[in-house]
């Protein structure tokens, strides 16, 4: 139960321990104690902003206790992440590959960079708690499996958690890359632990990952946040999804770069956009775009009311471009304050953070290679209240 906590909350004080888990203050001492003489729990105190009084101590979990891995299967990329149950990220790393790269050859680079990211943070695998996969397609949450393809043709992310989970002899998990980008801001952004928040991923096509009471929110089915296909115009362009007039169609970057009629060397890389927005043609292009959204982004607030809207996504780099228009819509909706609009402040590394996130922060999917010691045990599946 305490353990829980603190993979949820990174770090906490004893008062904290106590109300979340309802256990009294001396069995939360006791444990404490127990689990410091094991090397597990880490005590730190921090001066209070105003340098006077003696701060409270907050506890957080040694690397002993676990760690995790996260993987992000990109477009243009591969990376991985490890880290341990406090949150820190020990070590990283980022392999650029060819656009629309196959999973003959990533699979194998995926294992490798998890070996040498191990190697690198000096970790046993014997302490992996888990891993998780970030990847851009819509994911049955308890199968891992595509509900639909995804944008790398071929590859199967459950058969990719198949090779890392029989490689460490860890529980995988497999995601949708707007999902994991949402956890991420919300365990690590600016905004972090905010009660709603809306991560909105626009890069070849456009995602929505939504994260609620610090849960991402899959709906009945896993499908939720699929946002790049709400209807726009009825009467519109035909969408990959068989449906019409797709907001998608208007907005993703698949989209502009078909509509601008760029040459090959500029569809490889978005961000190319930005370098080329001053031309009258594509400043028009993504401005038309920036209004359809901000119309998409006011429908979610009117839906959800979230504490913050963040844009992230290889098209964020657009910023203001974006934004602008996004930030007047909240104006003009007439119910409470205007929702907050915010690039994302993780950039490209909130997929592979949320993938770590996940494995951190869900104790009810990753227990079984946790720490095995009598302390871990028992804190994790808690005590009789006192």
């Amino acid at each position: 139960m305490l353990v829980d906590v603190l993979r949820r909350e990174g770090a906490a004080t004893r008062g904290r321990l106590i109300s979340a888990t309802g256990l009294s203050r001396a069995t939360v001492s006791s444990l404490v104690v127990e689990m410091q003489k094991e090397g597990l729990l880490c005590e730190t105190r921090y001066p209070t902003a105003t340098g006077q009084g003696r701060p409270p101590a907050r506890l957080t979990l040694e690397r002993s206790a676990g760690l995790a891995i996260g993987v992000d299967v990109g477009v243009r990329h591969i990376a991985v992440a490890v880290g341990d149950l406090s949150r820190r990220v020990l070590a990283e790393r980022w392999i650029s590959l060819p656009h629309g790269h196959s999973a003959d050859h990533g699979a194998p680079t995926v294992l490798r960079c998890i070996q040498e990211t191990l190697d690198e943070a000096g970790a046993d695998p014997h302490g992996l708690v888990g891993a998780a996969i970030s990847i851009a397609a819509p994911v049955a949450p308890e199968r891992g499996q595509f509900m639909i393809p995804g944008v790398l043709p071929g590859w199967s992310g459950q058969q990719l958690a198949n090779l890392i989970g029989e490689r460490w002899d860890i529980p995988v998990a497999v995601e949708n890359d707007a999902n994991l980008g949402a956890l991420a801001e919300h365990t690590w952004g600016d905004l972090q632990g905010a009660t709603s928040l809306l991560y909105v991923k626009m890069a070849s096509r456009l995602g929505l990952g939504i994260v609620i009471d610090g849960s991402i929110y899959h709906g009945a089915q896993g499908s939720a946040g699929e946002f790049g296909h709400i209807t726009v115009d009825p009467a519109g362009e035909l969408c990959w999804c068989g449906r019409r007039g797709c907001l998608e169609m208007y907005v993703g970057g698949e989209s502009l770069l078909r509509q601008l009629e760029l040459p090959d060397s500029a569809a490889m890389d978005l961000r190319e956009l930005v370098l080329r927005a001053e031309d009258p043609r594509i400043g028009a292009a993504i401005n038309r775009a920036a209004t359809v959204l901000a119309q998409g982004l006011s429908t979610l607030a009117l839906l959800f009311n979230p504490s913050v809207i963040i844009i992230g996504g290889e098209l964020a780099v657009l910023g203001d471009l974006l934004l602008g228009p996004a930030r007047q819509a909240m104006n003009n909706i007439p119910f409470g304050r205007p929702i907050p609009v915010k690039t994302a402040t993780l950039d490209g590394r909130g997929s592979v953070a949320g993938a770590l996130a996940l494995v951190l922060s869900d104790s009810s999917r990753f227990t079984d290679h946790a720490a095995t010691s009598p302390a871990v045990r028992s804190a994790g599946r808690g005590l009789p209240h006192h």
